[in-house]
């Protein structure tokens, strides 16, 4: 099975933390991901629509202002354009509880925070290769 090509890859990150915002999209761009960045979970979909290519993954907190991930998880399920892309939950909260609902709500995958810059280059990689990753750091 031959890796992943991460420079032909696009991410989305959608985290309200700074701090957590800050260390995925740099550990993306340093993997040579291009990544783009949303605040706030509102305009998701149409900012992954707009984004060319499309995105592969999209890195999505569940807690969230005004909204959280499950919710945006439905929008990007329901947009045909998204299709096949990957969607990856990452929060602080109990993954003893947070793993079965986001398995039940259709991710493909989950990372817990505080996210491991040892082991998150590796869990990309997973991810993007078809593997399951479900995760609490």
């Amino acid at each position: 099975m031959t890796e992943t090509d991460l420079t032909k890859m696009r991410a989305l990150v959608v985290e309200d933390d700074a701090g957590g915002m800050a260390i995925i999209s740099v550990m993306l761009r340093y993997m040579g991901v291009d990544t783009l960045i949303n605040t706030t979970g509102e305009g998701v979909v149409e900012l992954a629509c707009a984004m060319r290519p499309r995105p592969s993954i999209i890195f999505l907190d569940i807690n969230l202002p005004k909204t959280n991930g499950y919710e945006v998880l439905k929008l990007i399920r329901a947009e045909p354009l998204l299709k096949g892309t990957l969607v990856v939950a990452v929060t602080a909260q109990d993954a003893d509880t947070e793993i079965p609902r986001c398995k039940d709500a259709g991710f493909d995958a989950f990372i817990g925070k505080p996210i491991s810059r040892s082991r998150f280059p590796r869990q990309v990689r997973r991810i993007l290769d078809g593997e399951p990753v479900w995760e609490t750091y």
